[in-house]
């Protein structure tokens, strides 16, 4: 009964304090007026925010690309961005060098993945992992904000141990979801794919 409740609630940051339905996903969003007097119809996708594994880090810029191109006709994504780097010379965390790319290639919009907080709990009763990423469209200069948005995403499983049986399947479904090495990739895509639905489609442009 309570799953039935579940849905995805879409609000403005600065709407984002107003309570939101029971078990409601929250996707927090912004679209700028400037994004419609410069819709971005080619868009490189940014290495991701975070200090923590490469892998992991991948996979995000990987989700951000996926999803973004059914939104604007050119993406580029990590490996492609990698390449232009390197046969360029440039390293695009800097605003000088994103500058210079966007001159060369004539792709002047960014997408700047970030991992705010990944959190895993394990109390084998009870597993859950909880994932917090945002992403913002820009110009060359961070500054040049089109759009934003972040949201919170988390998954967990087990139970209460109120007999020996519900101990043995709380026990079992808690470290089967500890265990489960997909979680987290699937997690950042549901949240990509919830954030970007409320990008505006620029194919048209």
């Amino acid at each position: 009964m309570l799953g039935g409740c579940s849905q995805t609630v879409y609000t403005g940051y600065e709407n984002s304090k107003d309570a939101a339905p029971l078990l409601s996903r929250v996707v927090k969003f912004e679209t700028q007026d400037a994004f419609f007097r410069d819709p971005p119809t080619c868009i490189t996708v940014l290495p991701v925010l975070y200090s923590g594994d490469r892998q992991f880090k991948f996979l995000v810029e990987e989700a951000v690309a996926r999803y973004l191109s059914v939104k604007a006709k050119r993406i580029i994504g990590p490996l492609e961005r990698q390449k232009m780097e390197r046969r360029l010379a440039l390293d695009l965390e800097e605003v000088s060098d994103r500058q210079i790319f966007t001159k060369q290639l004539r792709c002047k919009h960014f997408a700047q993945p970030e991992i705010r907080h990944v959190e895993t709990t394990y109390a084998l009763v009870w597993a859950q992992k909880k994932l917090e990423l945002g992403l913002q469209i820009h110009g060359y200069e961070r500054k040049n904000l089109l759009w934003k948005a972040s949201h919170l995403a988390s998954r967990g499983d087990g139970g209460l141990p109120l007999s020996p049986f519900s101990l043995g399947s709380a026990l079992f479904a808690a470290g089967r979801e500890h265990q489960d090495k997909d979680t987290l990739p699937s997690m950042i895509d549901d949240s990509f794919r919830r954030m970007l639905i409320k990008l505006p489609d620029t194919r048209q442009y």
